[in-house]
């Protein structure tokens, strides 16, 4: 019996950012079972809706995918609701509300006994309203199946989409930035003495990461660290963070998108990874910091309990810069640090590609 054929539809390699390389790391997964296709993006996001830089990295490779979806074109999302019509099943990339009206004219254009498989990273919104909530319920609705990587997630995923079937599984390890280089050699790339304490702070700097909690909490520590911020500001805040750190000698931003070429370098240099996030579906910053086998420091929302566990990282409550200090002290003055690195990397061997793609196999089988 031929194998079921599939397509993905979401943004792949050489866009940037955690979900294009979950999305290539799928469909590399899932070839080698099934028959399928990638449908991705000529056009990702309007300029006003990706406050950052440009969202392509300049340093991946191009993966074998049509990039046909323009956002802001709806002659584009007939031409590919057409496209997928030939397929058996369709997993769709959900993230953000913004692709809603895409997403629900391709659907509209399928087959009626397509499968619609929706990859949920987030089932909410980062910055929500009601009118995104809207947008958002209507596609839980046309899906056959939602995959989410948290319980929290999976909860509201069957309460939003009334009833569907949610699947709930774990997001893997994110395999970033190619080779690891050892930690004296990555610090003197970076300009760190050998000799420092480093905590990072990593990835598109939002609102809802946190990075304000990190500098009101830096000021209260016993002990000497340096905070390292690597990425770009959005929404015009650099000016802010700037001002909360003016007085503090310990801490480098490096505000500017960090390619998957530099990633390596970054996390390598660290001895701990920071995400005092106020709300997260489940972090890619955390699981990139397990496959450099470094233990994270999070809050406890969304599925960050779910895969911190305090052998390999340590969990801390929401808005509260007093007990992230007490954190970052506590894992340079006590914790077995070379044990929770161990816990780090065991963690990312036991959050694997092939488990993961099995999935979304045995929902395009029917199973």
């Amino acid at each position: 019996m031929p194998p079921v054929k599939v397509a993905i539809v979401g943004p792949v390699f050489p866009f940037r950012a955690g979900i294009a390389y979950c999305t290539t790391r799928l469909a590399e997964e899932m070839r080698k079972s099934h028959d399928v296709d990638v449908i991705s993006f000529s056009r990702q996001f309007p300029k006003r809706f990706y406050p950052g830089g440009d969202d392509v990295d300049p340093t991946l490779p191009r993966v074998d995918a049509a990039f046909i979806i323009d956002v802001m074109n709806p002659l584009t999302w007939l031409r590919a609701g057409w496209r997928l019509r030939r397929y058996e099943a369709v997993i769709f990339v959900w993230w953000v509300w913004l692709f809603a009206p895409a997403y629900l004219t391709m659907i509209a254009l399928l087959r009626r006994k397509t499968g619609v498989i929706l990859q949920c990273h987030n089932v909410g919104d980062k910055e929500p309203a009601a009118w995104k909530r809207w947008l958002t319920d209507r596609v839980l609705r046309r899906a056959n199946a939602l995959v989410t990587h948290a319980r929290t997630e999976a909860d509201e995923a069957w309460k939003r989409s009334r009833g569907r079937r949610v699947v709930r599984t774990f997001l893997p390890v994110h395999e970033l930035g190619g080779a690891i280089p050892p930690r004296a050699i990555a610090r003197a790339t970076l300009g760190i003495d050998d000799a420092a304490n480093v905590a990072l702070f990593f990835g598109h700097v939002r609102p809802f990461k946190g990075l304000d909690i990190a500098l009101r909490a830096w000021p209260e520590l016993t002990g000497d660290v340096l905070l390292v911020v690597a990425g770009e500001a959005w929404w015009e805040r650099e000016s802010e963070y700037r001002v909360l750190a003016k007085s503090l000698t310990n801490v480098r931003f490096d505000f500017r998108f960090i390619p998957d070429s530099e990633i390596a370098t970054y996390f390598a240099a660290a001895d701990v990874v920071l995400a005092p996030y106020r709300i997260e579906a489940q972090s890619g910053v955390a699981l990139t910091a397990f496959h450099f086998a470094r233990p994270v420091i999070a809050t406890t929302v969304g599925g960050l309990p779910e895969i911190i566990d305090g052998n390999n990282g340590i969990l801390i409550p929401p808005e509260d810069p007093a007990a992230l200090a007490r954190a970052v002290d506590d894992f340079f003055t006590t914790r077995d640090r070379a044990a929770m690195e161990r816990a780090a990397a065991a963690s990312a061997r036991r959050y694997s590609w092939p488990e993961y793609a099995a999935v979304f196999a045995a929902l395009v089988d029917g199973r």
